[in-house]
């Protein structure tokens, strides 16, 4: 039972194990080495009940944590933008002073803190609107009863703490004075700038600060508020472009992060420049056959408000250019580039309303062998309301590329099992998905056909029947006579037409890996301990066929961790003694978190002379790898308020 000051305070509750959930291992460990340099600089308390700070990283960032239902979630100013390093060295300070005994003060309406946290957070979209609707008015009203030298004062102050805002000013100041040649430049300077330090960053020096893109975006951001929509579309390539050399060492994404954030600003300028309109689907168009790595998303783009006649002029510029690749008087496009336009033609024609010339062109394609063919013609049928053509045209593709091209019947059969729900044929579309689990068994399978058996009434008769094939292998398709359709559930689905039993997944059983993520995603953690405790006799007997991700065994630990807490130790044990064998700082300290996991799972079990006993054996195993010994002496020190 929760004891009063849990209640009164939730935040003194938490485990180590409920950062790992909530930021991962790696934000966990940066947050906790920012607790340690002193780098919270301030934190109160929200109304809420959550926390509001601002930590400093390679600049001041403001990060808002909030806890509900002993869920852990937090926005921040930084790029990664939530559920990051901030947020945790956030918890640990406050829980550090609380376990001191010092007040942390609640945060008034209009305090700097909060209209930093908030505000941005709301801007990137974490903060539902309707609520940040309320703050921007609230806000108003308190700013309206300010005079105008206290706004000066306070906007200065908010300058000289944050130096996003000190930028942004400034390059308000020199556009609107008409000095748009001095902003341009500048900003191409600093792109200069960023990119020589990303080609000298050490990308495998966990502690080098990254170069930070985000005073790009927001100088970006000023450029197009003055109306300067066409020179952020250039700068925009000329950042894309840069991306590309360095991409191949951004393992992480975390520069590709904010390239993709400063790509959501090109978007708007697109959006909201004034050329015509084919001109600027052209323009997204080419940063799209640029963009090799994912980062530019033009979803909102291509789905945005534009005329039939626009779409239909787009189209026309399209086949001249298609035209004039197929007669090769255009070589500036590869081959994969010359489906990108065919594609993306298809598209336009559709959007125009112009079916017959849409279909008839998907049509070509498919005979000429393109892969994106079969998909977009079957969405073109649909659009035109030929939906039996439609389902026709799935039924026989879904057959014919099952082997050849699977990527193409995947999205094909996903399509046909779009129509069926949509429908509410749930027992059809519970066939469908059982023949999607047996082909490809995942837990995100499993999931889909609990939640479409559930509506359909055979959860229970299809759940046995997933369970028996994953204990035994045994696939519970019927093997039908000559010239007889199959079932994937014979006696309990109907028959699709599409059931091929030798397309269906064999696998080793029992399938203990899915087995065990199953029972973690269902909270029964007696399956979990049943089915780990079968790996574990798998690699005793030298099956070493356990899965070595951290991933999947920290989640084992969680679900099990208070109903066999000797089963999360090991896991944890072991973990930590993977990461230690890595020889890399970043890798010690997430190896912290697990033997501080270990340590107070042993001690409330009574085993507080087993646990020093393990450690002195990790120390003594490691005494030369000094840097993991002072990450261990900061096991004495924990931030987590015994309780």
């Amino acid at each position: 039972m929760p004891s009063e000051s849990e209640t009164s305070n939730p935040f003194q509750a938490l485990k180590w194990s409920d950062f790992q959930t909530w930021a991962g291992d790696k934000a966990t460990a940066k947050g906790m080495k920012y607790q340690d340099e002193g780098r919270v600089e301030e934190i109160k308390r929200t109304l809420e009940g959550g926390l509001v700070a601002r930590v400093q990283g390679t600049k001041a960032y403001f990060t808002e944590v909030s806890l509900e239902n002993g869920k852990l979630s937090s926005t921040c100013t930084c790029p990664v933008e939530h559920d990051c390093k901030h947020g945790v060295a956030a918890v640990l300070e406050y829980l550090e002073l609380v376990e001191m005994g010092e007040e942390i003060p609640i945060v008034a309406e209009g305090d700097t803190l909060l209209i930093m946290a908030r505000q941005e957070t709301a801007l990137k979209g974490w903060e539902p609107l309707d609520t940040y609707q309320f703050f921007r008015k609230d806000l108003r009203e308190y700013l309206d009863q300010m005079e105008k030298e206290e706004l000066i004062d306070l906007l200065m102050n908010l300058s000289d703490r944050d130096s996003l805002l000190s930028k942004h000013l400034w390059d308000m100041l020199k556009l609107a004075s008409g000095d748009t040649e001095e902003t341009i430049g500048g900003i191409y300077s600093e792109l200069e700038k960023l990119w020589e330090e990303a080609r000298n960053y050490d990308y495998r020096d966990y502690e080098s600060p990254l170069p930070d893109f985000s005073d790009m975006r927001n100088r970006l951001e000023s450029l197009l508020e003055a109306g300067h929509a066409e020179e952020v579309a250039d700068i925009g390539m000329q950042i894309l472009e840069g991306y590309e050399e360095i991409a191949p060492y951004d393992e992480e994404g975390d520069f590709g992060m904010d390239i993709g954030n400063c790509m959501k600003v090109v978007i708007k300028a697109l959006l909201q420049s004034e050329s015509p309109a084919h001109e600027r689907m052209l323009r997204v168009l080419d940063f799209e056959l640029k963009d090799e790595y994912g980062i530019f998303d033009g979803k909102n783009f291509w789905n945005s408000d534009f005329s039939a006649s626009e779409w239909s002029h787009f189209s026309k510029v399209l086949k001249e250019k298609l035209d004039a690749i197929d007669s090769g008087e255009n070589l500036s496009y590869s081959g994969w580039g010359r489906d990108q336009l065919a594609e993306r033609r298809a598209f336009a024609l559709e959007k125009a309303g112009n079916y017959e010339e849409a279909i008839s062109l998907c049509e070509e394609e498919a005979e000429a062998g393109e892969e994106w063919s079969s998909v977009q013609l079957v969405k073109v049928l649909l659009a035109a309301g030929q939906k039996e053509k439609a389902e026709d045209r799935l039924y026989r593709e879904i057959k014919e590329t099952r082997k050849s091209d699977p990527g193409t019947a995947i999205e094909l059969f996903r399509i046909l099992l779009d129509i069926k729900e949509k429908e509410e044929n749930w027992l059809y579309s519970t066939a469908l998905r059982a023949e999607e689990f047996f082909r490809y068994p995942s837990l995100q399978f499993y999931t889909d056909l609990r939640d479409v058996a559930k509506k359909a009434g055979v959860w229970k008769e299809v759940r046995e029947a997933v369970y028996a094939y994953l204990e035994s292998g045994n696939l519970p398709a019927d093997r039908p006579g000559p010239g007889e359709e199959p079932s994937s559930l014979p006696g309990i689905l109907p028959k699709t037409g599409l059931t091929d039993r030798d397309s269906f997944w064999k696998i080793d059983a029992p399938a203990l890996e899915l087995l065990i993520d199953i029972a973690v995603e269902e909270e029964n953690p007696d399956e979990v301990a049943r089915w780990y405790k079968e790996l574990k006799i798998r690699e005793k007997r030298g099956q070493n066929r356990h899965d070595r991700y951290f991933t999947r065994r920290a989640r084992i630990a969680r679900a099990v961790q208070d109903k066999y807490p000797e089963i999360a130790i090991d896991i944890w044990k072991n973990i930590a003694e993977e990461l230690i064998d890595r020889k890399k700082t970043d890798a010690y300290e997430s190896a912290s978190i697990y033997l501080r996991m270990v340590r107070n799972a042993m001690e409330a079990r009574g085993q507080k002379a087993e646990w020093e006993s393990y450690l002195r054996e990790i120390r003594e195993k490691n005494r030369l790898k000094r840097s993991l010994l002072a990450i261990l002496d900061m096991l004495e020190r924990d931030r987590i308020i015994d309780k």
